[in-house]
């Protein structure tokens, strides 16, 4: 696996980005995700947090985004293992050319979240009806 926004030879996600798709799905229509930039996730105290930037194309906005940071968390162990929560703060609308300059601006105040990695939508979209990580 290359990182965290790479998809394994069988079109699944590796399994903090895959839950961090079902939680996106749950909260916006796949269809309107155009891309989503994933930082690697850390794991700390029995928990995974990680952070992603989310580009979301609502109809008829043409070639504006609407930016989204979202910070996740996945119960590891215990009681509570595999229970996720997702927090999605707006933080920008933008056209399609300042995406690289917004990312940049996350990572910087991110406490060296490490570099972003544009994830592969291709097998998340094409299951619209399921959970994302097939």
């Amino acid at each position: 696996m290359d990182g965290p926004g790479a998809a394994r030879a069988d079109g699944s996600y590796p399994d903090g980005v895959a839950r961090l798709l079902r939680l996106i799905a749950a909260q916006m229509p796949r269809a309107e995700v155009d891309q989503v930039w994933a930082f690697p996730g850390v794991r700390r105290d029995a928990r995974e947090y990680g952070v992603a930037v989310i580009s979301r194309r609502e109809p008829g906005a043409d070639e504006r985004r609407r930016l989204y940071r979202a910070r996740y968390m996945v119960e590891l162990k215990g009681e509570k293992r595999g229970t996720a929560t997702l927090e999605l703060e707006e933080a920008a609308e933008a056209p399609e050319a300042l995406l690289a300059r917004v990312i940049d601006g996350v990572a910087r105040r991110a406490d060296d979240a490490g570099e972003a990695e544009l994830v592969d939508l291709t097998t998340w979209k094409a299951d619209d009806a399921g959970d994302g990580d097939e």
